[in-house]
């Protein structure tokens, strides 16, 4: 069993059109609606691969009512609480005359304090508790940006997997709490850690440093070049092969959702690595949001190629002292009680609070300046 979270889940409709023509009347050749956000993709696909699956969501309105029913058609437990607010809906809108995609996403409905303890504790009661966890999506407003973080560091000392699928600040939060796997793409992956990565061989040193660190997996996916998977004792890098791409839509998510299922399994990583690139790779070959189909997936896992990266190994990262100092308010900072961060070239800053970090990040040379001279 595959438990996924997504606290900002969505109504996904697809509309295809001829060709985009502004200030004009447009007439929708074809429209479809899915459920959607990142959790629900996972599982919507292990569904389609003959995985069991239960996904958790918020839910509000009459959008929230027609997310429900559309999670019924596919035959998806939908564990919700409900909002007062409305469930989003995105656009994807295909044009027919160049083939390009537009994608317009919505903020979401507004939760309380209380709506997200609530929704921590529809998940972690949950029975019987699914071993494995994807977590993934960005966060509704109200939602704090360590949620993800607080969840996994309370599943994974229950004993569950975490597979987290995220971006900035709300990705480094996630990261203290030491996940199973983080699953980021190549832009994703430089923004965590700071820096440029050029090469693969860049990206496989910083992915070694996350994993001395304590995440036993780094998947970074690379679009049509594959991906990369680290771990404590492999660096692989995986190919599939050129299929016409109709839409990028849940592709990273369908290339999560086959890694998992394979783990859930008992596969080793190699064989997780194959599943799942071929999953995302199957989900390109289809208009908006229908994902992979497992006839697709079946058939072109045999096409797959893994290659073992003989990489530099990158020296392990200093060790972080207990505390640091906040450079904008001077309090001396113990990382495991404050996981606000900042960036500023190529040096990491923590502080105290949010306000400290906004702070520095209005006027980051201000306090450098302070601390230097």
């Amino acid at each position: 069993m595959i438990g996924t979270v997504t606290i900002n889940p969505s109504i996904d409709q697809h509309i295809l059109i001829d060709k985009l023509m502004k200030d004009d009347a447009i007439r929708a050749r074809e429209i479809r609606r899915d459920p959607g956000g990142k959790g629900i993709n996972v599982s919507r696909v292990v569904k389609e691969l003959g995985g069991e699956t239960v996904a958790f969501g918020v839910s509000g309105g009459c959008a929230g009512y027609m997310l429900k029913s559309l999670m019924a058609e596919h035959g998806i437990p939908f564990e919700a609480i409900e909002v007062p607010e409305e469930t989003r809906i995105n656009v994807i809108l295909t044009d027919r005359s160049d083939r390009t995609q537009t994608r317009i996403s919505a903020p979401g409905p507004r939760m309380t304090l209380a709506d997200v303890e609530g929704f921590m504790q529809k998940i972690v009661t949950y029975q019987p508790t699914p071993p494995w966890w994807v977590l993934g999506g960005s966060l509704p407003p109200g939602v704090p940006e360590d949620f993800y973080a607080k969840l996994i560091t309370t599943l994974q000392q229950r004993g569950m997997k975490c597979l987290l699928d995220a971006d900035d600040e709300v990705l480094k939060l996630g990261l203290q709490a030491k996940p199973y796997l983080i699953k980021p793409n190549e832009h994703e992956f430089a923004r965590l850690m700071g820096r440029s990565l050029p090469d693969e061989q860049a990206m496989v040193g910083a992915a070694r440093q996350l994993v001395q660190e304590g995440v036993q997996v780094v998947a970074i996916t690379l679009g049509r070049r594959g991906a990369l998977i680290v771990s404590q004792d492999a660096a692989l890098h995986v190919t599939s092969p050129d299929v016409e791409v109709k839409s990028k839509v849940g592709a990273g998510d369908s290339f999560l959702a086959g890694f998992v299922f394979a783990l859930s399994q008992g596969q080793p990583l190699e064989s997780a690595m194959r599943l799942g690139t071929a999953a995302g790779t199957a989900a390109v070959m289809h208009e908006g949001t229908q994902l992979c189909r497992r006839e697709d997936v079946e058939r072109l896992l045999g096409q797959i190629i893994v290659k073992s990266l003989e990489v530099t190994t990158a020296p392990p990262a200093p060790p972080q002292t207990r505390r640091v100092h906040d450079v904008v308010c001077g309090m001396d900072v113990d990382p495991a009680l404050s996981g606000f961060s900042a960036t500023d070239r190529g040096t990491l800053y923590r502080f105290c609070s949010l306000k400290c970090r906004q702070q520095f990040e209005a006027a980051p040379q201000r306090f450098i300046r302070n601390v230097t001279a």
